[in-house]
């Protein structure tokens, strides 16, 4: 009972409330997401909220009798209130510790997987490496590094010692020496996946994984830091077409320019379509806006920052599979469509109506990857992935995402990765805190012709679908981010 009586006495619970408080008091600093007037003025609540249970704690030394039951009463009361506070305050540190690891995983990220792995036929009986005792793996070396293609190749052999593998010295021989069973296996990077698509347009589909291996490399630091908060900047943001890691080297789907103007309180978002005829930084030659990621993220922003003439500050990487995941925390968004579309090309069980939609994850991922059923394809595309944008955006500034706090970071960061640091976002949100200011949007997209022609930098002998620029729109286009840079 003595024991008992001491861990409920006033001075151990008014401790446990203290550290609480220190320990939330340690995060919101940490986080540093709160202006400061903000955060001095929540410590100064949670002080005084020290001294007002500390006066209802502390017994009354001189009580008399008839006083002595109040005095029981406002003690108890005061206790039960101090344990709920620091229950409270333990849980929102943990709250905002979950915050600050999502945005250390979120941002300086410079790391890049690229995935090597050996395929067969889909309508091939083999499913595992030892099926392919002593038979030859064909590989290609027209754009890999030799080194990681030799530790690939050294980490197969650790698996099953009697493989042999042989070189074809270009992807086309490559995809048809699968398909004609001159060999069964052909080890590849899935980065170049898009290189079989012209005599195999359905490789993907086609051909099975049996065994893969990923090489992380780090890729220097590749941002241009600006003071966020006070200075316009610009962000390279590429939706990529792989499911899984969201560092994957790989052909991306989605090319924004997004720029921001803190001062006038402007952003600009600006699509290139996937298929634009421009210079590969890494190459110098040119070729659709996809195949420069092949090379990495670094040489995809070189090729924009060279393509429009200005400095691109920060990228940033959105995964198509976690935007379901990421749409469905945040409860759905509302997206407009101007068209009724029953089955769509990319999931034939969603169907969207003209006008406004509340769309679960499926649906805004098939929303946003349609291009079949529009006249002018791909543009149209571009329009409903920045309008899936935007309605996350508003979505993620409104008080819904309180209550699914948790689902909502875990989603951020399987899905979003950038090489932003964590104290340019906490910035930007301070910020918009202090100022509560409303800012304007603006959407944009550059435009060309489509064609078919050989000569692309990666695949010069393949006729493809190239997307040529169209002048006036590109003026059009780099005067509009030149606008919201100068503060126009």
């Amino acid at each position: 009972m003595e024991k008992l009586k001491k861990v409920i006495s006033w001075p151990v619970i008014l401790g446990i409330q203290v550290i609480a408080t220190l320990i939330i008091l340690f995060s919101i600093f940490k986080l540093n997401i709160l202006p400061t007037t903000y955060a001095v003025m929540v410590g100064m609540i949670l002080v005084l909220f020290c001294f007002i249970n500390f006066a209802l704690m502390k017994p009354d030394k001189k009580s008399h009798h008839h006083h002595h039951q109040k005095t029981k009463l406002r003690e108890i009361i005061g206790k039960i209130l101090s344990l709920l506070l620091s229950v409270l305050m333990v849980f929102g540190s943990v709250m905002i510790n979950k915050g600050y690891s999502t945005l250390d995983d979120i941002t300086n990220s410079n790391t890049k997987s690229t995935h090597y792995t050996i395929v067969v036929l889909k309508s091939s009986k083999i499913n595992s490496l030892s099926e392919l005792k002593n038979e030859s793996i064909e590989y290609c070396l027209q754009y890999d590094e030799e080194k990681d293609m030799n530790e690939v190749i050294a980490e197969a052999k650790k698996k099953e010692s009697s493989l042999n593998f042989d070189v074809a010295m270009t992807y086309s021989k490559l995809g048809d020496d699968l398909y004609n069973n001159t060999v069964n296996a052909i080890l590849i990077n899935t980065a170049y996946n898009g290189m079989f698509e012209d005599n195999h347009p359905e490789f993907e589909n086609e051909t099975k994984e049996i065994w893969s291996s990923d090489i992380e490399a780090k890729v220097k630091d590749f941002s241009t830091r600006v003071s966020v908060t006070n200075t316009p900047f610009t962000i390279y943001i590429s939706g990529i077409d792989t499911y899984g890691s969201i560092s994957t080297v790989s052909r991306s789907d989605v090319n924004m320019i997004i720029t921001v103007n803190p001062n006038t309180k402007k952003i600009l978002l600006t699509s290139i379509p996937r298929d634009y005829y421009v210079t590969l930084a890494n190459m110098g030659k040119k070729d659709k806006l996809t195949h420069s990621g092949i090379a990495g993220p670094d040489n995809t922003v070189k090729t924009m920052q060279n393509f429009i003439g200005e400095d691109i500050n920060y990228y940033a990487r959105v995964n198509f599979t976690s935007l379901v995941t990421m749409v469905d925390a945040l409860g759905g968004i509302d997206v407009y469509s101007d068209k009724t579309i029953n089955g769509f090309w990319t999931d034939r069980s969603v169907n969207i109506k003209e006008g406004m939609n509340h769309m679960n994850g499926k649906e805004a991922l098939a929303f946003s990857r349609e291009r079949h059923a529009y006249a002018e394809g791909d543009n149209h595309r571009v329009q409903n992935q920045q309008d899936v944008l935007m309605a996350m955006l508003k979505k993620m500034m409104s008080p819904a995402v309180i209550t699914n706090y948790s689902s909502v970071l875990k989603a951020i960061s399987g899905c979003f990765e950038t090489n932003m640091a964590s104290s340019d976002i906490t910035d930007l949100i301070k910020m918009q805190i202090n100022d509560n200011a409303s800012w304007t949007f603006k959407q944009k997209q550059f435009t060309g012709t489509g064609v078919m022609q050989t000569g692309g930098a990666y695949m010069p002998d393949s006729k493809l679908y190239y997307m040529i620029p169209n002048d006036d729109s590109v003026k059009e286009n780099l005067q509009a981010i030149k606008d919201v840079l100068n503060g126009k």
